[in-house]
């Protein structure tokens, strides 16, 4: 009953906000574009990111991307140094405390989540061109808030649901499903603490739920924009 009432007070405050008319996805994409700062975004050619996961212990986190399409996580367990990497073709990664030090091909299953994280302007930009889809499937609340629900079917398969602040039309909440030991898992990524690096709206947190359990927290510390990056640095090792 809460929930309901919760979501029938959204839909009132929205379509306050909106002067009673129809909710047009293009024009929520348009704000979220002009909310986050895409236009400057576009100018940005790598992003590096530093701060801490914390999943049971804190461990040191380095993220840093490349326009259009590469990805790169640097993480330490118990002071041995991981990575995950995009190249824009091989999704890889290296587990050196599970007694395999070389780096591995990752399963079909685990690379579509990299190649997202990939995108640099994310999924919600130039979907069309993409070949993606972008539905406005209703109005939804994420942690009290109202929020714009839209559905997004990938192009190389997948559905993800999107949920954007209906009044900042800032991303508020991330659902998908993803395979973990041969079972389908719901996964939420909530978004918070949003602050602008040189005209780019950013997430310094970012809280992560597999199964509705609690899976990691992770926190920058800096956000940079346009630093060097050797191209090199995203593709496989060879050993």
């Amino acid at each position: 009953m809460r929930k309901k009432t919760s979501l029938a007070v959204a839909v009132l405050m929205i379509c306050s906000m909106a002067g009673a008319q129809e909710v047009n996805l293009a024009d929520i994409l348009s704000n979220h574009y002009k909310a986050t700062g895409l236009g400057n975004l576009r100018k940005v050619n790598t992003i590096t990111m530093t701060g801490t996961i914390i999943q049971q212990d804190a461990m040191p986190v380095k993220i840093i991307k490349m326009r259009p399409d590469k990805y790169l996580m640097e993480f330490d367990v118990q002071d041995i140094t991981g990575f995950q990497g995009y190249d824009g073709h091989t999704a890889w990664s290296t587990a050196p405390w599970s007694g395999n030090p070389k780096p591995q091909v990752m399963p079909d299953d685990r690379a579509g989540e990299l190649r997202s994280r990939g995108d640099f302007d994310g999924l919600l930009y130039n979907w069309k061109e993409k070949g993606h889809s972008v539905e406005f499937v209703g109005i939804d609340t994420v942690e009290k808030t109202p929020a714009f629900k839209l559905k997004i079917t990938k192009k190389e398969g997948g559905i993800e649901f999107y949920y954007l602040d209906a009044t900042k039309f800032t991303i508020l909440k991330r659902k998908y499903s993803r395979m973990m030991r041969g079972q389908e898992v719901a996964v939420e990524n909530y978004f918070h603490e949003y602050r602008m690096v040189q005209g780019v709206l950013f997430a310094f947190t970012q809280v992560t739920y597999f199964g509705g359990q609690l899976y990691n927290t992770l926190q920058f510390d800096t956000i940079q924009l346009n630093n060097p990056v050797d191209t090199n640095s995203f593709r496989m090792p060879v050993r």
